[in-house]
């Protein structure tokens, strides 16, 4: 399999937990407290063990890509992950995503063509 194609479903299953993550944590509710019965909701909450397990499976990518490529050209691949969180937000999540966000994902994504490109 591509390295890329490796970077790329570590990737979306790091975005993809994330999204499970807001969705079982808003299932949850506000955690005011640092408190073992919050830890304790926050973990049996099924979507929450669903994003540990899509984290689990994107170490795995992550690995795979490691041993066949420098950090260096591995790591900045990192920053998709911003852009998949907020396009998933905006129309999974239907979260507001304002004008910066908009701009500093676009940043985000000059950069990323640059390392590609090296």
């Amino acid at each position: 399999m591509n390295v890329i194609a490796i970077i790329l479903c570590g990737i979306l299953c790091a975005s993809l937990g994330q999204v499970f993550w807001k969705i079982g944590m808003n299932a949850v509710g506000a955690i005011d407290k640092f408190t073992v019965s919050g830890i304790i909701s926050m973990f049996l909450n099924p979507l929450v063990i669903l994003g540990l397990c899509m984290y689990g499976l994107s170490t795995v990518f992550w690995l795979v890509a490691l041993s066949q490529k420098d950090l260096s050209y591995v790591y900045p691949f990192i920053a998709l992950t911003f852009i998949i969180v907020l396009l998933l937000s905006k129309f999974l999540l239907h979260e507001n995503v304002g004008m910066y966000r908009i701009a500093g994902t676009l940043v985000i994504i000059c950069g990323l063509i640059l390392v590609v490109k090296s």
